[in-house]
């Protein structure tokens, strides 16, 4: 089997050195360089290289070498009936546990505050909130929601979900579909967005779904940059209806250095980093894929196209 590796910023020596560590005889070419465009019958995409895909006649899989596969499903040109893969991988799972679990922490301490007094030597005790008397509402309970759930309960915050379909989590309560949206949010204080990018999770925060949570609420986007109405934010953040955010996704990025968020004192920006996709975990995964599709064997994480995810 071939393999074409074509993923914008991403060095390729550590994934072939890697994914051939788990399939010795895998062949692997980096685009745009390609030997025999006829051997190629799977492809590891980040940007958007799908457009390109049609170039490949025996292409049989288009694997995600991140959790999102906006960037694949959004490419014209894109190859009917080739299934697209997403990575559930559990270095990018850990890794976005750890982030959200330390900024959900931040922002229930008050951290940024107290930072803010350290910089005007101000020495003043703020109001102590257990984290059982802290409720946490999580946008979205894929695999990379549901692990922060799960997570975020271990440590003893009141932990509510939303999303599309019904879930049923251990210890969270679960809200599902539009009507219970607003529901959701009316009882959430730090909201942690989740959710993949699709059609209808574009703008899905904006004045009036910032506005149904509880005044002086905190941010948390993991998700997309396109979930987010920046100047939504901007303008609650100015009323005080949201106290902060913390922000590691953007509609352009790099995020400009002339934007607003770069200086609001109430915004924390983080260069998506949250959860970052290593070899050493994904390759596994990716071989399993690839061993799967080999043999001809069901494969799994396979994205519904109409859905988004």
């Amino acid at each position: 089997m071939s393999l074409l590796f074509a993923c914008d910023d991403v060095p390729p020596a550590p994934w072939i050195k890697a994914l051939q560590a788990e399939l010795p005889d895998l062949d692997i070419d980096v685009w745009p360089d390609c030997s025999d465009p006829l051997a190629v019958e799977a492809a590891l995409i980040w940007g958007p290289h799908a457009s390109q895909m049609d170039k490949f006649p025996n292409l049989k899989a288009i694997l995600s070498i991140g959790a999102g596969v906006d960037h694949i499903l959004r490419a014209p040109g894109r190859p009917d009936g080739v299934p697209v893969v997403r990575l559930v991988d559990p270095g990018l799972r850990q890794g976005m546990i750890d982030y959200v679990t330390c900024h959900v922490a931040r922002h229930h301490r008050d951290m940024p505050a107290y930072a803010e007094q350290q910089h005007k030597a101000l020495w003043i005790e703020r109001r102590q909130t257990l984290a059982h008397e802290r409720r946490v509402g999580i946008m979205g309970l894929g695999s990379l929601g549901k692990a922060c759930a799960e997570a975020l309960v271990g440590l003893g915050f009141d932990v509510i979900g939303w999303s599309r379909s019904r879930k049923t989590i251990d210890g969270v309560g679960c809200f599902y579909g539009e009507d219970a949206l607003h529901s959701f949010l009316a009882k959430t204080e730090i909201l942690v967005c989740l959710l993949p990018l699709t059609p209808d999770t574009t703008d899905i925060m904006n004045h009036t779904t910032l506005s149904a949570l509880p005044p002086g609420a905190t941010l948390i986007n993991v998700g997309r940059g396109e979930q987010l109405v920046e100047a939504d934010l901007l303008a609650l953040l100015e009323t005080g209806q949201i106290a902060g955010a913390t922000l590691d996704v953007f509609r352009t990025e790099p995020l400009p250095r002339d934007h607003a968020f770069w200086s609001h004192p109430n915004i924390t920006v983080t260069p998506h980093i949250a959860a970052v996709t290593l070899a050493r975990t994904a390759a596994p995964v990716i071989a399993d894929t690839l061993r799967r599709l080999a043999k001809g064997r069901k494969l799994l994480n396979v994205v519904d196209p109409g859905r988004g995810y």
